[in-house]
């Protein structure tokens, strides 16, 4: 999601991705960690002087206000399954909170980690690239 915000190689087809899932009608799902991880990576560009405050601000104001976008809490039943899913597979636990969740609601997460969606692949989890 960062990628929808501060341009970077993966910008264009996050930015498709969410287009075709506008078009489609589609909702958006993601744990509501979706929010802190971004916040983290936009502050990581502060630092680095990639992106200004204001400028960060505003991203993270715009993705929590995105209406494709529903967040889930992570919760008693996402948890659990989340750190199944890590240990099972060698994922983070960041990254199985998406997997999880994609399980749970019958759907397919959508990553720009290649790491992730290489052994959730291989895992036969739902996950794909966002260039998929």
């Amino acid at each position: 999601m960062v990628a929808l915000y501060i341009e970077e190689p993966l910008s264009m087809p996050a930015r498709a991705a969410l287009l075709r899932a506008r078009e489609e009608g589609d909702r958006l799902h993601a744990p509501d960690l979706l929010l802190v991880e971004c916040a983290n990576a936009f502050w990581e560009r502060v630092g680095r002087k990639e992106l200004d405050r204001a400028s960060a601000m505003s991203a993270i104001n715009s993705l929590s206000t995105l209406e494709e976008l529903e967040l889930h809490p992570m919760d008693r039943q996402l948890v659990p399954a989340a750190l199944s899913l890590a240990i099972a597979h060698s994922l983070t636990a960041y990254d199985a909170a998406y997997a999880a969740l994609a399980v749970h609601l019958g759907g397919t997460a959508i990553s720009v980690d290649s790491r992730f969606i290489e052994r959730a692949s291989e895992a036969g989890l739902p996950v794909v690239g966002v260039d998929s």
